[in-house]
């Protein structure tokens, strides 16, 4: 079953599965919100950077719709030679990335809600995603994808053409 199908529509995920933040709202009763949660781990630098993840540059070369941060020239190459020039296939390679590896230096993969956590934050880039290409790009189908490869989920955006 789709993660997605069991989200509230209210909520984008269950704030059960971030216990940090169960724990802070417990011990202030009535006085702890996530923009406190927010204003306690993080500063504007990172605000604005999260900004820009949830709102992706694109790159459109040779009219291959492109995740500017993920693209890398040899290796585009490298997939359009693999791929017999299949654009939804390059650019499904090219711009998928596994939803763990997004912070996986600061992320404790032992916590017990990881699992839930990587799901919640998948399905969070696809619906901010979504909602940033339909505003971009209103006339043209932008795709975005979450899938497990490997058990591990992973998200990609490609541009269909034959709706």
């Amino acid at each position: 079953m789709s993660y997605r199908k069991d989200i509230d529509r209210m909520n984008i995920f269950n704030e059960e599965i971030v216990s940090e933040y169960i724990e802070s709202k417990n011990v202030n009763k009535n006085k702890f919100s996530w923009w406190s949660y927010v204003n306690l781990k993080a500063d504007i630098q990172t605000a604005l950077g999260f900004a820009k993840f949830f709102y992706p540059e694109i790159v459109e070369i040779d009219e291959y719709f492109l995740l500017k941060d993920k693209y890398d020239e040899y290796i585009f190459n490298g997939w359009k030679k693999a791929c017999n020039n299949d654009k939804n296939q390059v650019e499904k390679v090219m711009n998928s990335y596994e939803v763990k590896d997004f912070f996986h230096i600061n992320t404790d993969f032992n916590d017990k809600n990881i699992d839930e956590q990587v799901n919640a934050l998948g399905e969070a880039i696809k619906l901010f995603w979504e909602m940033s290409f339909k505003h971009r790009y209103p006339d043209r189908n932008i795709i975005v994808d979450t899938f497990y490869d490997e058990d591990s989920l992973t998200i990609t955006v490609f541009e269909c053409e034959n709706i």
